[in-house]
């Protein structure tokens, strides 16, 4: 398992952007540790991994105001017509991923530590 972080800083507005490229090969994301820093209470995120175009929603965290783990997952789908299941498995994690932040505060500064595992 590998561990990345992408440090985020607000502008002063409370929104930022950071990414980084993700696992060579790709990887799946086992867990995401969400630092608050100094950011205002309820911070918004989103991450994103995103590759040729496609954009893989990997977690999206509304108003969260302290220091916490989370386990994103996704719904799996039957290969034979896409029909979604009630199972559910680790996202998929290629090409860039990218932290979005909303309502952060004026030039405040976080983190997001992801763990992902190699395929």
């Amino acid at each position: 398992m590998r561990m990345y972080t992408l440090p985020v800083t607000t502008d002063t507005a409370g929104a930022g952007t950071s990414a980084l490229e993700a696992v060579p090969g790709g990887g799946t994301l086992y867990a995401v540790q969400l630092i608050d820093g100094d950011f205002a209470d309820g911070v918004d995120i989103t991450l994103t991994a995103e590759i040729d175009g496609l954009s893989i929603p990997l977690l999206t965290k509304a108003d969260f105001n302290t220091d916490q783990i989370v386990y994103p997952r996704v719904l799996q789908a039957l290969n034979t017509d896409g029909t979604a299941l009630t199972t559910h498995c680790e996202p998929l994690v290629m090409g860039r991923v990218k932290a979005v932040v909303a309502q952060g505060g004026s030039v405040k500064s976080g983190s997001f530590r992801l763990f992902v595992r190699d395929i």
